[in-house]
């Protein structure tokens, strides 16, 4: 990413480079004036204005306005990966300072991505064995972190009759997945996902499995053996903080699985620096509403988008963008893939990151550190202002100076001391202040 960021060319280095093209030849022109002219029509000395002529060209060499922004754009991406985080190009590190909103996944960048099985529920004659066996079978091939959770649960027993022969398997983005067990299709997904297939949630049977977790189904099951997964069980352990997953097999639902995330430490104190820098945060998941409001209370952030297909979060982007202007999606999975393409931004947990979202991003936080995200936009901030400084005070400079080649008080020595290679020193090392910035936190 490193070696990237000096191949791709930022707006500003493209500005410098048109505006090189007129500012070169015109340079040569008043550098060809100022020497023939005085000898040719005014009778003066050609040695002497000869010399103000070459002066003139040592002065107005470019070197140290074509280098501003390149050499700042380096020294930020280094200094940024020098404190963990990966920036792509010096496009990513410009448009950064820009951004307006920055939007959230939820599950991997604001919690942990840790999930543990929490409530296993059996249904309609099944056993608890059978619903997570059946649900080890359906998710082993999955990549999601609530399939990891499952396959965790079930890897810690260390029992080889939860292995299951999968004959298929697809993923139904954003919803579940889905497998063929012993000649059967089973789904394992959202509650949503479950009543498009056709199944009933409202009126559902409760096992009598002496084995179920805690009693917890019995407790819930108020009208004799029957649960109201809608009305009363799913709501119930989202408003927990927990998602559920249902589980099927042939025509049946086997039972409900809850897994449940930690919020991430930092993720309160970074969404209150942003929100006070002025940036605005959202949260975009395909997590279910409870669940999410849950977590947007607890960290801050009052504007939250739940239930998300991944075409749904690249259009919940287009609106926040033609609404606030440049927007920042930071993700890790494979369904942020489509929304970090989409976004100007597009910030991926490096670590914990998909390899497609990986390729898609234009930053990476390495260690999954969401800390990093005040700290890279105030570096883009800094960098284009060190990159503005770098122009105006190389053009000025020479400009102040060039005023005085044709009164004879520039001598060459001074242009190159002080104009060529002065002036590019100066910008350099301007530049390098950016390799002093570090995280607050």
């Amino acid at each position: 990413m490193v070696g990237s960021a000096q191949r791709k060319k930022t707006e500003q280095e493209k500005f410098v480079e048109k505006f090189s093209s007129y500012y070169t030849p015109a340079v040569v022109v008043i550098a060809v004036i100022i020497a023939a002219l005085p000898p040719l029509f005014l009778g003066k000395s050609w040695p002497v204005w000869f010399v103000r002529g070459i002066t003139m060209l040592v002065l107005a060499c470019p070197c140290a306005f074509v280098i501003s922004t390149p050499v700042s754009v380096v020294s930020g991406v280094t200094s940024a990966a020098k404190n963990g985080v990966l920036i792509e190009s010096g496009t990513s590190l410009e448009t950064m300072g820009d951004v307006k909103v920055m939007a959230f996944d939820k599950t991997g960048t604001l919690t942990e991505s840790k999930l543990t099985v929490t409530d296993v529920i059996p249904l309609n004659g099944s056993r608890r064995e059978d619903v997570i066996r059946c649900a080890y079978g359906i998710e082993e091939r999955s990549e999601h972190p609530i399939a990891e959770a499952i396959v965790n649960h079930v890897e810690k027993k260390n029992d080889a009759s939860y292995d299951q022969r999968i004959e298929e398997f697809e993923v139904i983005s954003g919803k579940g997945v889905k497998a063929r067990l012993h000649g059967e299709e089973h789904y394992a997904g959202k509650p949503s996902l479950i009543e498009e297939l056709g199944f009933n949630l409202d009126h559902v049977h409760h096992s009598s499995d002496s084995e179920r977790v805690k009693q917890e189904a019995t407790r819930m099951c108020t009208r004799e053996n029957c649960l109201n997964l809608v009305g009363e069980t799913i709501p119930r352990l989202q408003s927990q903080g927990k998602t559920v997953v249902l589980v099927t097999g042939g025509n049946e639902i086997v039972g409900v699985i809850a897994v449940a995330d930690r919020i991430k430490l930092e993720a309160k104190d970074v969404i209150q620096n942003l929100n006070s820098s002025g940036i605005n945060t959202v949260m975009l998941t395909g997590d279910n509403e409870n669940t999410t409001r849950a977590i947007a209370e607890k960290i801050g952030i009052e504007d939250y988008r739940a239930e998300l297909m991944p075409d749904e979060k690249v259009k919940a982007l287009k609106e926040l963008s033609e609404e606030y202007g440049n927007i920042a999606m930071v993700g890790d999975g494979i369904n942020d893939a489509p929304a970090l393409a989409k976004a100007d931004v597009g910030i991926v947990m490096g670590a914990a990151g998909t390899d497609t979202a990986l390729d898609t991003a234009d930053i990476a936080l390495m260690n999954d550190d969401l800390s990093k995200l005040p700290y890279l936009y105030d570096l883009s901030a800094r960098a284009k202002n060190i990159i503005r400084e770098n122009i105006f005070s190389s053009l000025g400079i020479k400009a102040a100076l060039a005023i005085g080649v044709p009164l004879g008080y520039v001598t060459i020595t001074l242009a190159v001391i002080a104009g060529d290679a002065g002036m590019t020193l100066g910008v350099t090392g301007n530049a390098m202040r950016l390799s002093r910035i570090k995280p607050e936190f």
